[in-house]
């Protein structure tokens, strides 16, 4: 349902409300200006003073009846209501047959009754706009919090490592110090300027996971099988959720350099093609002593999965696959 504004539903409401009792009364006037004062029976079981009653009960037991506490006071107004519109039937009955008959009488009486129905379903539906518009905005502000509660637990994990990469650095007394920090400065700057918002442009967020692996790169030595390739036409009209890719790349390094082995590899790769998106991620596996076991489990791709549900339902298909040697990770967004 499309959002609509608090003003929009109250106007709505007002136009309603306003033209149905309008119709009503011009109605209720006109049978009154030819019938009376002479048929005063005739006047009691028009059609207008039905349309009248029936109203009457259909705004009576959505502004008060179901809004009483009481349940005796509940069946009161619908014993009443039941009264009026079974005296209705009977005056009515009468007067066209001369007679009053169970069955022309019951047959009036339902047919009030559905009038009243359809009146209340006309007056519940147009209240209940405002209703499912505020369960629509809660819906959007809650699902904002769940996404930036999971685009939150990214910055911790992505400082963890950014500083155990640091700390490796200052181990060895590396010259490439001060440039790792300089670069882990930046991207901490990214991280707190876009963390706010919804969409940023496709070349910062490429920017950053540039920065990312030149860090490293820094780490792991500049011999290191690690590779960043992109195909197609990246510009700053294209806009993406911003923390997505990193997670794959992130995940990516943790099981692709947990060793020294110089099979080591990440291949990363970012095609866009219309407004098509594919990122592909690739590192290699190796099998894990036992003190190299990580008891901890990884909640970066279950995290990027529920946050893609969130900001691109329907519109994405993220796919891993685990071989022998190789893990590939494969995510397709339709951007926006």
């Amino acid at each position: 349902m499309k959002q609509l504004s608090s003003g929009t539903i109250k106007t709505i409401n007002l136009l309603f409300s306003f033209g149905f009792i309008t119709v009503i009364l011009f109605q209720l006037i006109k049978t009154a200006f030819y019938a009376l004062p002479n048929d005063w029976f005739f006047f009691l079981t028009s059609d207008a003073i039905e349309n009248l009653v029936c109203a009457l009960i259909a705004f009576g037991l959505y502004y008060y009846v179901l809004k009483l506490n009481e349940i005796w006071k509940k069946i009161g107004c619908a014993i009443f209501f039941i009264f009026l519109l079974l005296s209705l039937a009977l005056l009515k009955d009468f007067r066209i047959h001369n007679t009053v008959e169970f069955e022309q009488t019951f047959e009036y009486f339902t047919s009030f009754l559905g009038q009243s129905l359809l009146f209340y379903s006309g007056i519940y539906f147009i209240n209940r706009l405002e209703y499912l518009n505020r369960l629509k905005r809660i819906e959007k502000e809650l699902n904002v919090a769940k996404e930036q509660l999971l685009r939150n637990q990214l910055h911790p994990h992505f400082l963890f490592n950014a500083f155990n990469s640091l700390y490796s650095l200052s181990l060895k007394d590396s010259a490439e110090t001060s440039e790792y920090i300089l670069k882990l400065s930046s991207m901490m700057r990214y991280l707190t300027d876009e963390i706010q918002l919804e969409r940023v442009p496709l070349t910062k967020e490429l920017d950053f996971i540039k920065k990312y692996i030149a860090i490293e790169k820094m780490r792991f030595g500049k011999d290191a099988a690690i590779q960043f390739t992109t195909e197609g036409n990246v510009n700053n009209e294209k806009l993406i959720a911003p923390f997505l890719l990193i997670t794959l790349v992130e995940n990516a390094f943790k099981h692709g350099f947990y060793t020294n082995n110089s099979n080591a590899f990440v291949h990363v790769h970012l095609k866009t093609e219309n407004n098509e998106l594919l990122f592909s991620v690739e590192n290699s596996v190796f099998v894990k002593q036992h003190f190299e076991e990580n008891i901890r489990t990884g909640k970066g791709i279950d995290n990027l999965r529920q946050r893609l549900q969130l900001l691109y339902p329907k519109q994405f298909s993220l796919k891993t696959n685990k071989t022998k040697n190789k893990y590939i990770a494969q995510l397709k967004i339709i951007l926006n």
